[in-house]
């Protein structure tokens, strides 16, 4: 009877081994989970337009700051000058072509005159009233007021030309000097601040970098073996390992990634690794989780997380 009941219960004992094992080796292997998962959030690195001393830094390292604050201003004392001379330029530009379209109307009222005249004085000779010579000489002033005429009339053209010209500069001038302030794209946390007031700002150059609170997302790295239980829109549990435990949605599933075996080879041709690789291991495939609101001061950009999708 003892024996019996021993044999029983090794029976059972092995029975919940194996169903534990099976249960275990399913969770690893097939449930929808990954302890691979980092917080991320998009940089934005800000850089200056145009050159010049840094005059004013209102912000501090690690301050949130809205879309649209002022984050640095450069120092725009030759700026406002540019603008003043570009104006300048534009009134002369104007008052020349003022003066051009003035002479072009007066060549045209003396053009007009001297048809006159000389429809007048043809009329004369005709009657011989007049010499040959004077109608001649009356038909040589229409040809100047003509070439007069034709000469204001490539001058207005020149003078509409440095019109526009002056006009774009001024134009330059005035998104130079408000180039001068750097402002915040998006709403974020300025991180990483070096740069101090007084360092001279080059084109280009990276002066600081905003991190993008309203992007923040989970990248959780699935096996390719849990892919097929995992939808977008599918609810997910997202624990940090902080502690703070948060919720949200499958955003999208990665489309490809690197093939570390078929490397391009000489002409462009298939480079296929000769070595099998006899144990294979799963790849992992980035999955993006949207997260539901939470407090701004939870989620850290690059901090570690474990994702669980929830079955539907």
């Amino acid at each position: 009877m003892k024996s019996l009941l021993s044999r029983s219960v090794t029976l059972v004992v092995v029975a919940v081994a194996i169903v534990l094992g099976w249960l275990a080796w399913t969770h690893y292997t097939q449930a929808p989970w990954t302890r691979d998962a980092r917080v991320r959030a998009d940089v934005v690195t800000l850089a200056a337009e145009v050159s010049g001393p840094i005059v004013a830094l209102p912000v501090r390292d690690n301050q949130f700051v809205h879309k649209g604050d002022l984050l640095l201003q450069i120092d725009p004392a030759r700026y406002e000058l540019a603008v003043l001379h570009a104006q300048r330029a534009v009134e002369v530009a104007r008052a020349a072509l003022g003066q051009s379209q003035a002479n072009i109307v007066a060549n045209q009222a003396l053009l007009k005159q001297r048809g006159s005249e000389e429809q007048r004085r043809r009329k004369l000779q005709s009657l011989s009233a007049i010499s040959a010579e004077e109608w001649e000489k009356s038909r040589t002033e229409v040809a100047v007021a003509q070439a007069d005429l034709l000469r204001e009339q490539s001058s207005l053209g020149l003078a509409q030309a440095n019109v526009q010209l002056a006009e774009a500069t001024l134009e330059q001038a005035r998104l130079d000097l408000q180039r001068t302030r750097v402002v915040a794209p998006v709403n974020g946390h300025v991180t990483n601040l070096l740069t101090r007031q007084g360092d001279f700002a080059q084109p280009g150059a990276a002066l600081l970098a905003l991190v993008d609170s309203d992007s923040f997302h989970v990248s959780g790295y699935f096996e390719e073996t849990k892919l097929p239980r995992i939808q977008v829109g599918s609810r997910a549990k997202v624990v940090l390992m902080s502690g703070e435990t948060l919720h949200g949605t499958v955003d999208s599933i990665a489309y490809a990634i690197t093939d570390r075996e078929n490397q391009p080879g000489s002409r462009l041709l298939a480079n296929v690794n000769p070595n099998y690789t006899w144990v294979k291991l799963a790849q992992r495939v980035p999955v993006r989780l949207r997260l539901d609101p939470v407090p701004e001061q939870v989620l850290r950009a690059g901090t570690t997380a474990t994702v669980t999708i929830l079955e539907p």
